[in-house]
């Protein structure tokens, strides 16, 4: 494993075991909504803190983006750390076991590293450019099923009422009688990463903003996926609806028919 990605899931772990014991030690069941806003906003902070904190220790010349805290910047043109806390924060909200940590590493605009964990189950997918995808130290390969009837296709539902997202919403409704099964776990990271494992076949996703897409990405890419937008395009920004599966799927899930 690449050292920067090495540190990277470091500091992702121990953030996901503070995570974890916070979560032991806070009473949801007896606790107001302004408390659970106030635990979840330190959470988020205070853990993104301390995974700029372990990283900017090793480089400290090094800019750093956080979902939360914003961008830190560093030396100029030098590599650029991109940190989220808890993706998905509605499952997190109400207890669901599907949230994850995120960590990407861009160097001259490319991703190069990517750390994406899940603390609650011990899942830690992991990639470099070049050297492939590892899903807790094992590599990873998408899968090759050829048909959406024996695949199991992820989602994560539009955000608002506009035409966007209504026509996601009629693509996700066609899905559900072409493939063998759609599920929705929430986290767009974790939806990339399954593709990534097989774990998924494919998954037509929402919204996703730039820290699942850029790590999810990099750990699709080198698992052997593809990633377009709705028309089949590879070009994808931050916000986009998006589609990651195996190489012979994606035709099949753009549904232009």
């Amino acid at each position: 494993m690449q050292p920067m990605v090495n540190l990277a899931l470091r500091a992702a772990r121990n953030a996901g075991q503070d995570l974890v014991r916070r979560l032991d030690r806070f009473d949801s069941y007896q606790s107001t909504d302004q408390e659970k806003a106030k635990f979840i906003a330190d959470c988020t902070i205070g853990l993104e803190k301390s995974i700029i904190f372990e990283l900017k220790k090793s480089y400290p010349e090094h800019s750093f983006n956080g979902r939360e805290t914003g961008l830190n910047s560093g030396s100029e043109k030098q590599p650029v750390w991109h940190i989220c806390v808890i993706d998905d924060i509605a499952n997190f909200r109400v207890g669901i076991p599907a949230f994850a940590i995120i960590v990407g590493c861009q160097i001259n605009g490319k991703t190069e590293h990517a750390v994406i964990t899940n603390p609650i189950n011990g899942d830690e997918f992991t990639a470099s450019r070049g050297r492939g995808a590892q899903l807790n130290g094992r590599r990873i390969r998408c899968g090759n099923i050829n048909s959406l009837t024996d695949a199991i296709v992820g989602y994560t539902q539009p955000v608002g009422v506009g035409e966007e997202a209504y026509a996601q919403r009629e693509r996700i409704m066609k899905l559900m009688s072409k493939t063998y099964e759609l599920r929705n776990i929430g986290s767009n990271a974790l939806s990339i990463a399954y593709v990534a494992a097989d774990r998924f076949q494919a998954v037509v996703l929402s919204n996703v903003d730039e820290f699942s897409l850029l790590a999810g990405g990099l750990i699709a890419s080198e698992a052997g996926c593809l990633m377009s937008d709705m028309n089949g395009e590879p070009r994808i920004r931050q916000g986009a609806n998006l589609i990651v599966s195996n190489p012979r799927l994606l035709k099949s899930l753009l549904l232009k028919d």
